[in-house]
């Protein structure tokens, strides 16, 4: 029996809400399912998604294929490369497993502060600037 893993539709007219499932590929895309592995909602900004990461895995590791939605919806919580460095039998690396995760608002919110504050010197903590144009440097002094 060939496995695939994809969004069932809910919800009513022009108000979708999908359930990730485990299902067998005859089945009607509404029918009948092997278990559920989480939901998404298109509708909420952002975007609310949820699956239960050891059932993905689980099938994943049986042999279910992903549809091209689900494939993507797993990859962005980082779920299709933590199974491709389990198939390969490599550790996942800390970093990049970090990157595939989304973070949360606080987390964004910290992180573009950071990125807008002046750098600073790691020994003095002073902030980093240029030179001020009036100050002398070696290569005015050579073009007097």
């Amino acid at each position: 029996m060939a496995v695939r893993i994809r969004l069932q539709r809910h919800g009513r007219k022009k108000r979708p809400f999908y359930r990730l499932v485990a299902a067998d590929a005859r089945a009607q895309r509404d029918g009948a399912f092997l278990e559920r592995l989480g939901y998404y909602n298109p509708l909420t900004d952002p975007a609310d998604v949820f699956i239960d990461e050891e059932k993905a895995l689980k099938w994943l590791r049986r042999g279910a294929q992903p549809t091209d939605t689900a494939k993507r919806l797993l990859s962005k919580r980082g779920i299709l490369m933590k199974f491709e460095y389990e198939k390969l039998g490599r550790p996942m690396p800390e970093a990049a497993g970090d990157a595939a995760v989304p973070e949360t608002e606080d987390e964004q919110s910290a992180e573009a502060e950071a990125a807008d504050a002046q750098p600073t010197d790691a020994e003095t903590g002073s902030l980093l600037t240029e030179a001020a144009p009036d100050e002398a440097t070696p290569e005015s002094d050579e073009e007097a």
